[in-house]
This record gives C-alpha cells, sequence and structure tokens, in this order.
C-alpha cells in the first residue's frame, strides 16, 4: 500500500501543474498579436471569463504601447552591493484599450480551482485544437530557464516570481518583472554617487529605466513545483 501511494505521489508530482499548450508556447498559437488574462476564479463562471477576458485585453493593449519608467538602488560597499529599493511605473493606452474591449474575440479558455485563464487576439486568429489540449509542465527547468536566449534579431528578458497566495499573483508578477527586465535591457542608465572614508569606499547606485515598447511578447511560461517559483520569458525585436 506504501508503495502504491509512493508511486502516486511520484507520477504525480512529475506531471507538475497542468495547463493549454497555448499557455506555456504562446509563440505556437501563431498570431501576431494575442494574449493570455489570469483571474483568480470568481464564484460564478460566467463573471470569471469576462474578467480574464478584461485582463488579456490590457495585455493586448500592452504589447501595442507600453510606456514604463522607474528605477532600482544599489548600496556597494567593501562587504558586496546590497538591493536598497525600486520604483518602477507602468502606463497604457486606455483608448484602445477600450476599442479592443469591442473588437478583441476570445479564442480558448481554461479553468482550474486556483485560475482562469483567457487567451484573446486582435487580429482575427483562430488556434488549431492540438494547443487547447491541458499538458503538465516539466517537472525539471526548461533550457531557457538556464540559459536565456540571445541574437537572432530579438532581446529575450527573463521575469520569475515566488508561489503568492493567488496563483494569478504570482503569474502577474513574473510577466510584470519580464517587461521591466526587457525595458532595462532596451534602455537603462546607471548613476552612481561616490562616499570615501579613510577605512571604506562605499557607492550607492541607481539605474533609472524610461521607455515605450511595442510588440514584445511572451515566448514561453514554466512553473517550478519543487522550488516554488513561476518564471516568464519575454522577448522583442532587436533595433540593431
Amino acid at each position: 500500500m506504501k508503495l502504491a501511494l509512493s508511486f502516486l505521489l511520484m507520477t504525480g508530482c512529475a506531471r507538475g501543474q497542468s495547463y493549454p499548450r497555448w499557455f506555456l508556447d504562446p509563440l505556437s498559437v501563431g498570431c501576431n498579436a494575442s494574449a493570455a488574462g489570469c483571474v483568480t476564479p470568481y464564484f460564478h463562471q460566467t463573471a470569471s471569463d469576462s474578467a480574464a477576458f478584461f485582463e488579456a485585453c490590457v495585455n493586448l493593449a500592452r504589447q501595442h504601447e507600453s510606456r514604463m519608467s522607474g528605477g532600482e538602488s544599489y548600496w556597494e560597499t567593501e562587504a558586496g552591493v546590497y538591493w536598497v529599493e525600486d520604483s518602477f511605473s507602468e502606463s497604457i493606452d486606455s483608448t484602445f484599450l477600450h476599442g479592443l474591449q469591442k473588437t478583441a474575440t476570445k479564442l480558448d479558455e481554461f479553468s482550474s480551482k486556483d485560475v482562469d485563464i483567457v487567451l484573446a487576439s486582435a487580429a482575427g486568429c483562430s488556434i488549431d485544437d492540438s494547443l487547447k489540449a491541458v499538458v503538465g509542465c516539466p517537472i525539471n527547468p526548461p533550457e531557457w530557464v538556464e540559459s536565456i536566449p540571445d541574437g537572432k534579431g530579438f532581446i529575450y528578458a527573463l521575469g520569475v516570481a515566488p508561489k503568492f497566495f493567488y496563483e494569478t499573483s504570482s503569474w502577474e508578477s513574473a510577466e510584470k518583472k519580464a517587461r521591466f527586465n526587457l525595458a532595462r535591457s532596451i534602455r537603462v542608465s546607471t548613476n552612481a554617487l561616490q562616499k570615501v572614508d579613510q577605512s571604506s569606499g562605499q557607492e550607492m547606485r541607481s539605474e533609472v529605466v524610461s521607455v515605450v515598447m511595442s510588440g514584445f511578447e511572451v515566448v514561453h511560461r514554466w512553473r517550478d513545483e519543487r522550488q516554488g517559483l513561476f518564471y516568464v520569458l519575454m522577448r522583442a525585436r532587436s533595433s540593431s
């Protein structure tokens, strides 16, 4: 009996959390303007679907144009570098978002006890039924988690978030961090204020980001069940 139970636990963990293929590998959709929206399930399924569709439209609006600004501060001493604080803001075109709510189409939806997800398109796309198949996250880290892709006309950035009480918060946080890391890769300026005394040298460094991005997209998502971490890989076309 114990062996059977152990086998079930092992096989259950090996599959990982399950999601539609289009959520884990968004580029497989093959649509130039598609995005997923996540919400914590409501009491009524219809309300959940509507809220998730709205979040998908928000992400479509972000892909169209997103203004990001803010920065991070670090304190560097002989003992090491320490993170001090960060402050970021992000804005989108509300008029464009309002139009999307009327013109975007829902391609598919997925529901579990922890999250409702809707895939929406602004380009009238359709997806193959094979992409709607629900598959488990791989138990081992994908290659892109260990080594972020480089080159081939794109800039890539990774966002990582811990497991929060609400799964939606984890995915949203990972995507937000990926967007700002992408913005940091495109345009960042660094300022340093150095303070030196007789015994040690100290330096306060701040990174400031101010950029308008468009056309970026989610490439992959992965959930690490062992470590309780959520990963999102994004990319944007390189200007060079």
